[in-house]
Formats: C-alpha cells, sequence, structure tokens
C-alpha cells in the first residue's frame, strides 16, 4: 500500500510541471465503493490530487505570463488531471498511478516542445523585427536624402526666379546678350524652368538668332506642351523661318505651323502679349499679310487693337491694309490714332525706338514732314544696336506707305528711306526687333 502511494505521490510532483496541453485517456468503468480500506484510500488520493492540482493552477498563471498559448494548453493539462484523478478513483491499485505517470512525462515532452518552438518563434520575430528596421532605417535615409535634394532643388529654383526680373530689364534696355546670359544662369540652376526657357527663347529671338530660339522654345513646350507664350513664339520664329525662304512647298508647309501655333496659343489666350507688351495677334496678321489673305490680317490686327488698345504698332499695321484694300480715308484716320498713340509711348519711355518707328511713320503719311525730320533723329538714335533688322522692319513698312500712297503723295519718303538704309549699312549688330 505504501509502495503505491508513493508512486502516485511522484506522479502527482511531476505532474504539475507540465503547461501544454495532454492527450485525455478513456473514461474508465465505474467501480463499487463498498470495502472501507479503499474508501480510505480513495479519499487521501483526492487530497493529494487537490494539492496537485492547486499546484497546477499556480503554474498556469505563470505560464499565462508568457503566451496565451501556453495558457490554453494549462488549462487542458488541467482537464487531464481530473480525468487521472478519475481513473484512479477506477483503478485502484497500480495500473492507475503508473498511468498518471506515463501521462506526465508524455507532457513534459510536450511542454519542452512546445517551449522550444516558442524559442524558435521568437527568434524569428526577432529576426524579422531587425529586418523591418533595417528596411524602415534605409528608407527613412533615402527620405532624408530626397528632403535634402528637394530643399537645394527648391532653393536653386528660388534663385533662378529671382534672375528672370533682371534678364527682362536687361532686355528692355536693350542689352540682349547681357539678357541672355542671365537666363542661361537662370537654367543651370533650374534647368527645367519653362519661363527661364521661353524669355531666352524670346530674346534669341529678337537677336536673329532662330536655331537657337527654336531649341529653347521646343524645350519649354517638352516640359509645358500646353504652355500659350511659348507656343506663340513658337509660332513666330517658325513664320519668320519661312519669312526667309524662297516661294516653295516647303515655305507653305512652315507658313502653315506658324499659324497653327499662333491660333492654339491665341485660342488658349485670346489677349495674350509678348515681352514687348504687343498682342500676339499682331504676328499672325503678319503672316496672314505675307501670304495675300488681306482681310484674315485686318481681322487679326482688330483683335490687337482690342488686346492692347493703347499700342501704336497694331494700329499703324491696320492703317496700311486699310490702304491695300483702297480705303485711303481708313488708312489716314487711323494714322491720326497712331500718332498720337505713338508720342504718348516714347513720352513714357524716351528710349522707345519702336514707338519713334510709329511715330515717324504717321508723320509721313499724314504728311507732316518737318515733324517726321524730329523723329528720324530719334529713330536713328535709339535703335537697339544688337537688332540688326530693326532698321529693315521700318524700310519694309516705309516703302509700303509710299506705295499705298502713289508716286505724287509718297515722293518726300524717299529721303528718309535713303537715309535709314545709309545708317542700317553703317553699323554692326544682330536681332529682329518687334514681332510684325
Amino acid at each position: 500500500m505504501r509502495f503505491l502511494t508513493g508512486l502516485l505521490l511522484i506522479a502527482l510532483f511531476i505532474f504539475p510541471l507540465v503547461a501544454v496541453a495532454q492527450e485525455s485517456t478513456p473514461e474508465p468503468a465505474p467501480i463499487s465503493a463498498t470495502l472501507d480500506a479503499v474508501v480510505q484510500s480513495m479519499n487521501e488520493a483526492v487530497e493529494r490530487a487537490e494539492r496537485a492540482a492547486d499546484d497546477a493552477r499556480n503554474y498556469a498563471d505563470d505560464a499565462r505570463v508568457i503566451s496565451s498559448e501556453q495558457l490554453d494548453r494549462a488549462n487542458t493539462l488541467m482537464d487531464l488531471f481530473q480525468n487521472v484523478i478519475g481513473t484512479i478513483f477506477g483503478i485502484f491499485g497500480i495500473v492507475g498511478p503508473v498511468a498518471a505517470i506515463a501521462a506526465g512525462y508524455l507532457g513534459f515532452n510536450r511542454l519542452n516542445n512546445a517551449t522550444n518552438e516558442l524559442k524558435v518563434a521568437k527568434e524569428k520575430f526577432e529576426t524579422e523585427v531587425q529586418e523591418k528596421q533595417e528596411e524602415l532605417n534605409k528608407v527613412r535615409t533615402a527620405l532624408e536624402v530626397s528632403v535634402s535634394q528637394q530643399r537645394e532643388s527648391a532653393a536653386k529654383a528660388n534663385l533662378a526666379l529671382s534672375l528672370l526680373p533682371l534678364g527682362e530689364r536687361q532686355y528692355q534696355a536693350n542689352d540682349y546678350q547681357g539678357a541672355i546670359d542671365t537666363y542661361k544662369r537662370a537654367l543651370v540652376l533650374d534647368p527645367d524652368s519653362v519661363v527661364a526657357q521661353y524669355r531666352l527663347g524670346y530674346v534669341y529671338t529678337q537677336a536673329g538668332m532662330l536655331e537657337d530660339a527654336k531649341a529653347q522654345l521646343d524645350a519649354a513646350l517638352s516640359n509645358q506642351p500646353d504652355f500659350a507664350p511659348a507656343l506663340a513664339a513658337l509660332g513666330y520664329v517658325t513664320r519668320r523661318m519661312a519669312d526667309k525662304m524662297v516661294d516653295s512647298p516647303e515655305k507653305s508647309i512652315l507658313y502653315t505651323d506658324a499659324e497653327r501655333l499662333l491660333l492654339r496659343a491665341l485660342t488658349a489666350s485670346p489677349k495674350l502679349i509678348d515681352e514687348n507688351d504687343e498682342a500676339w495677334w499682331g504676328s499672325l496678321g503678319g503672316l496672314y499679310r505675307r501670304r495675300g489673305q488681306i482681310q484674315q490680317a485686318i481681322f487679326a490686327y482688330n483683335k490687337a487693337t482690342e488686346a492692347t488698345p493703347h499700342s501704336s504698332y497694331a494700329h499703324g499695321n491696320l492703317a496700311l491694309l486699310y490702304a491695300q484694300t483702297g480705303n485711303v480715308e481708313s488708312m489716314l484716320e487711323t494714322y491720326v490714332r497712331v500718332e498720337q498713340l505713338a508720342w504718348g509711348e516714347v513720352q513714357g519711355k524716351i528710349d522707345n525706338y519702336w514707338g519713334y518707328a510709329d511715330l515717324l511713320t504717321a508723320r509721313l503719311a499724314l504728311g507732316k514732314q518737318e515733324k517726321a525730320e524730329e523723329a528720324l533723329e530719334s529713330v536713328l538714335r535709339t535703335v537697339p544696336s544688337e537688332s540688326p533688322e530693326a532698321f529693315k522692319m521700318l524700310l519694309e513698312t516705309l516703302r509700303r506707305l509710299q506705295q499705298v500712297l502713289g508716286p505724287d503723295r509718297g515722293a518726300h519718303i524717299s529721303s528718309f528711306i535713303d537715309r535709314i538704309a545709309a545708317a542700317d549699312e553703317a553699323r554692326m549688330g544682330f536681332g529682329t526687333g518687334k514681332t510684325a
């Protein structure tokens, strides 16, 4: 009896170490408790089982802290332990204790396996955490580099932006080369600046560097395809290229391309003006005039006067178109308005060459020869040194005026044409001037 009791104590001592689920033993058949000795032994076994159960519960509480999985297994263990007690009640003798010991041993092995699994899972988790941390560090480093680059890029873009007003002032002062250098510096700082590309292309155009102008305007439109000022400027450059060609299918194609570009720009922005504050409608009017489409040219220049009502340029071209239609009276009325507007322009800016050129043309058309002499002196004094075609454009206008006035009324214009042509031959420079 003592031997059996000792075996049961060993089983009950080992059993609380188990923290995982145990397989339950089959439900034993009930037994009659008729012998007093059997009852006494069973009572003692119950007391020991209750103490063992208390120990097992304490261990289960500790295991709960480690993981919820161990807690579930500890609960399963308690269920198994109760089955074992039932077995002990059912089978009195050696069979019960031995089964309890075997179950305890099996439970210990399972606990050991579970512990190993937990250790492996923990190591895997720590490895994954470390890998994620390394990935996070890489992302953080890349983000910091990106932020630094963006700040540097923004600083350069701001500096490039600050150069644009300088380039504009240089251009307005007829310092074309200075403006070109400034816009190039801006593009070094911000290579994708659409405004700098457009402005540089515009100055190249005025300087007569049409291929360079086209390259810059193409670059601007590749960055922003619907940028209306660049579309209009490229249309004008294309028209200027066509102007230099002899009559041919290629010339007609270029004129068509120029018309398409100008119309795209003006459809998007009907009152679009250039860097000389003149309406881009004037460039389209000049294209139509060159193609002999006089009514379309009149329409375009009328649109120009709507966009820039105080510009002598648009009104002056419109006056000559009226003369080409035989409406000399409308031409003269318009030139009265041109003289008034041009006089106001030169009063506002004393070195306004184009204002003086329009003033000269209007006074010659109105027969004011003495006042035309005064205007000629200002024209010769203010012509942009870097715009060699400025005189050529004025000469073209005066010859057209002389033609529409006829030999008698236009005879006095010849001496002015001769003096301007001589001055043109005597000077050096480059460029084109206004976008007529």
